[in-house]
């Protein structure tokens, strides 16, 4: 098999995995919108079903964290293979990672996860923003409306403490781009 059959057989492996993880991140974020609906509906006659909100929030943004870190990935490595591709041929030939950084978001730039913010904010940002208020917002509601309950203080320590190592470990890796980083010192072995 000669190179560019092999860059090809990668790049159609980086196409495949990228719309799988956009097809699961879509189907996820409906299964969860709902439970998180059917919660807060059973919290109308049962205060403490907001419980369980946060837990689906925190399991929420865990999960489409993950896809998008698998998105971030392909999307990284598919543009890397294009690039080589064009420079093997001598001719820009292949441009579906320029549309994708000019369109949905700049695969380079500091992001928060896939929503970059400034001139090049998109209506994939803006969705992706959304997603995160709504998950964010249902979770802060649930809180708040267990506040006057006899809840233990252990739920809200627990809940408190994988919210903050959710926090800390989706700043290292997403928002100061370690991620991505990783990615970028193999790129550089192989320029």
């Amino acid at each position: 098999m000669d190179e560019i059959n092999i860059l090809n057989n990668q790049l159609s492996r980086m196409r495949s995995m990228n719309k799988y993880y956009h097809d699961q991140f879509l189907f996820d974020v409906r299964i969860l919108f709902f439970f998180t609906i059917i919660f807060h509906y059973l919290a109308l006659t049962n205060n403490t079903a907001y419980m369980l909100i946060p837990f689906v929030s925190l399991f929420g943004s865990v999960l489409l964290s993950f896809h998008a870190h698998y998105l971030i990935f392909s999307r990284n490595y598919s543009e890397f293979i294009e690039i080589k591709l064009n420079n093997i041929l001598g001719n820009d030939v292949l441009i579906a990672h320029k549309l994708e950084n000019s369109y949905l978001f700049p695969i380079k730039d500091r992001k928060i996860v896939v929503a970059k913010l400034g001139s090049d904010f998109s209506w994939f940002g803006y969705v992706t923003l959304f997603i995160t208020f709504i998950g964010i917002s249902s979770y802060v509601y649930s809180i708040v409306s267990l506040l006057n309950t006899e809840i233990s203080l252990y739920y809200y320590l627990f809940i408190a403490l994988i919210t903050l190592i959710t926090l800390i470990i989706g700043i290292w890796w997403f928002l100061l781009g370690n991620g991505e980083k990783r990615l970028e010192k193999v790129f550089n072995e192989y320029r």
